[in-house]
């Protein structure tokens, strides 16, 4: 049985998987300090109450956010979780007094889990970009997850201050990072700007102390059009970022996962009509862009293959 670990800005969803199966999934709140402290606290108690024992653990993996060098084993920068220069796989070997410990970014365990289960392994090439509090970006060239060369975290697409307005300031400290405005924080900042909140508080006729996506759900299906226009705007930066690399790399598939994408294939079609505004015909016609099939789950999934397959 494998612990597999997808750690948030704000929880990590925990699930044990074996033999290609959950057997149990579970949340843990992760307070931005000793977040590995607390998270071992948790999950004792969770396999106290639920009568699972840890002999029973053949190995731990962990989908993190942030830039992971796989050759100083150290989180270089996960601004959501306030870690720079952290030394995650020595410090989560102390603490949970645990030898098989497996590390991959949130990002390429999302793509890695949709490529592997919500694919089938079919597609020879795959961007996945998930919208969270953050974008994170991942890769799947001739089959296999894209790491990069040099130090392995070549999934942080989300940053890079290329697309997006430059007064805006990523959490990464970089300015116009296309997180700051496509991530579904980005978006809830747009939909909370003074003009904006006021009009949705007229449409549904009461107030509210924070509008979530959750709460549009209503006017982006029936086609708002200060609500799509919201959408569009916000998306832009991830639309000229698809088009971009989808000139550069030319893959099968473009997947889109995060919260946002659980209002379906309209933020696809918003993206398609984005990008090609700013991508050549050819490039952009045989374009598939599809809404991720796992969910979040993918990023579990993800882990767990990711550990079955370095395992020794």
């Amino acid at each position: 049985m494998i612990l597999n670990i997808d750690l948030g800005g704000n929880s990590a969803k925990c699930a044990l998987i074996e033999n290609f199966e959950i057997k149990s999934k579970f949340f843990v709140e992760t307070p931005k300090f000793e977040i590995i402290e607390n998270l071992k606290k948790m999950i004792d108690i969770y396999f106290k109450e639920n009568d699972y024992k840890w002999e029973n653990i053949e190995a731990i993996s962990f989908s993190v956010p942030g830039a992971y060098d796989k050759k100083t084993e150290i989180i270089v920068f996960a601004g959501n979780l306030n870690w720079w220069n952290y030394p995650l796989l020595k410090e989560a070997r102390r603490i949970f007094n645990f030898e098989k410990i497996f590390i991959l970014n949130d990002a390429n365990a999302a793509t890695y889990g949709e490529w592997k289960k919500g694919q089938d392994g079919i597609p020879e090439s795959m961007m996945l970009f998930t919208l969270g509090t953050g974008v994170g970006h991942g890769l799947i060239l001739n089959k296999q997850i894209w790491e990069g060369t040099k130090k392995g975290y070549a999934s942080e697409g989300g940053h890079g201050g290329c697309f997006a307005d430059e007064e805006l300031l990523c959490s990464c400290g970089v300015y116009g990072c296309l997180e700051a405005k496509s991530s579904a924080t980005g978006i809830e900042r747009e939909l909370n700007k003074t003009d904006n909140k006021n009009y949705i508080e007229s449409k549904f006729g009461k107030e509210f102390k924070t509008i979530k996506i959750i709460d549009i759900v209503e006017l982006f299906n029936n086609e708002d059009p200060v609500i799509i226009n919201i959408f569009k705007e916000c998306l832009m930066p991830l639309s000229k970022a698809i088009g971009y690399l989808q000139t550069v790399l030319d893959v099968d598939k473009v997947i889109i996962g995060g919260g946002p994408s659980n209002l379906g294939e309209r933020i696809s079609e918003i993206i398609f009509e984005n990008l090609k505004k700013y991508t050549l015909k050819s490039f952009y016609e045989d374009m598939v862009i599809e809404i991720a099939k796992l969910g979040n789950d993918a990023g579990i999934w993800g882990a767990y293959y990711w550990a079955v397959e370095n395992i020794k």
